[in-house]
Parts: structure tokens; C-alpha cells; sequence
């Protein structure tokens, strides 16, 4: 247990949309060296069938280069609310993601692509013991040798949420600054109950070619 102090699991949650409202969401899930010293078999232990039954793509578990070990979960959808389906039951009855909404409307050349709900843990570790993904990373059996060695749930999880609409960010609640990180807007999930507001719009035009109609007169 007193080992197990250093241990953690890093967790990010990746929502991707397009401009037709396609996209995918990808879990990446990192286990630290010691997360892997104190665990026999980690690898070989997951439980995957249901995350792949359930349309899940899978990649590795693979080794990371400090001596953890990383799993990725890929998820496409088609449109916003098949997004929204697929966080409902990556999250579970208790998990982070609190009715999270994804939105895209269009009027005119303008495309709105929205995005609401908020991030709260309830219970620490606990909270991730019925959903599926969180159960096939082990995250929840390492809860009594955290509370053993007085490691808080912020210290054995780190869990981050993060969105890219397309278009231009008009509105979010994201950290300032996020919204030039590769993966779009991040949210840094509290494991101490705090609520975390994820409220976010972005708006997208098209431009018409106001050349196409004199042209194809002229023609």
C-alpha cells in the first residue's frame, strides 16, 4: 500500500465533431510503472468483449515509455445525439459526465455546433464501479490501498475531458488558452464532488461564391 502511494491512472475523455455532425470519441486510458509493478498481469486481466461488442475499437495495451502501460478506445458516431448515447453508457449510472449535450444546427451559411452538461464525481473512486470502461482498467480495486497510504482520489485518478467543435469557439467555460491544444477545449475532472460546468459554442459560415452565377450566365 505504501508503494501503491505513488500510483495513477490518467484518464481523457476525447469528443472530435466534424462539420457534418460526424466524429468519434476516443478514451485514452494510462496506468503509471507503478500502477503496472503492483499488478500482475494487467494486460492480460482487462476486460474488453463488451467495450468491443459494444462498437468499441481497441488499441494495444502497449507499453508507455516510462514502464506503464496504455489502452485507447475508439468510438465513431454519426450524429450528435449517437454521441450523446455512446457518453451516456461510457459513463454509467455514477461516472463523470453528466448529461453531456452536443449539439449542431444550421441557418443561413451559419453553422452552430454546441456543447453543455457538467463533470462531477460523487464517491471518489468508487463512483467508476459500475461503469464498464473504468472497470476493465482496474481503477476501482486500487481504492483501498489509496485510502491505506492516504492518497486522495485526485492523486490515484486523473481524468480529462476534452472537446473540438468545428468553426470558431464563441462561448466556453474551458481553461483560457485550451482552445489552441491539438484536441480542442480540455476540463480537468474534480474527484472532490465539485461541479464542473463544460457549457461551450462555436459557430461555423460558409461563404458563397459570388462568382459562380455571373460566370455560369457568361458561359
Amino acid at each position: 500500500a505504501l508503494v501503491c502511494a505513488a500510483c495513477n491512472v490518467d484518464v481523457s475523455i476525447d469528443v472530435l465533431m466534424k462539420t457534418d455532425g460526424t466524429g468519434t470519441i476516443t478514451v485514452t486510458a494510462t496506468a503509471d510503472a507503478d500502477v503496472v509493478k503492483q499488478t500482475t498481469d494487467l494486460a492480460k486481466n482487462l476486460r474488453l468483449d463488451d467495450l468491443r461488442g459494444a462498437g468499441w475499437s481497441v488499441q494495444g495495451p502497449a507499453p508507455t515509455p516510462s514502464g506503464g502501460l496504455q489502452i485507447i478506445f475508439v468510438h465513431p458516431f454519426q450524429t450528435p445525439a449517437q454521441a450523446m448515447a455512446i457518453l451516456a453508457d461510457l459513463n454509467g449510472p455514477s461516472g463523470p459526465l453528466k448529461s453531456i449535450t452536443l449539439g449542431r444546427t444550421k441557418k443561413g451559411d451559419t453553422t452552430t455546433f454546441t456543447l453543455g452538461g457538467t463533470l462531477q464525481v460523487d464517491g471518489g473512486l468508487d463512483a467508476f464501479s459500475d461503469a464498464q470502461l473504468f472497470a476493465a482498467l482496474g481503477a476501482t480495486p486500487y481504492a483501498a490501498q489509496a485510502a491505506a497510504s492516504n492518497v486522495t482520489p485526485a492523486q490515484a485518478v486523473t481524468i480529462t475531458f476534452q472537446a473540438k467543435l468545428p468553426g470558431t469557439v464563441k462561448t466556453s467555460t474551458a481553461k483560457a488558452g485550451s482552445a489552441s491544444s491539438p484536441k480542442g477545449l480540455a476540463w480537468i475532472v474534480p474527484l472532490d464532488g465539485t461541479i464542473v460546468d463544460v457549457s461551450t459554442t462555436a459557430t461555423q459560415h460558409t461563404s458563397k461564391n459570388i462568382w459562380a452565377s455571373p460566370l455560369a450566365r457568361g458561359a
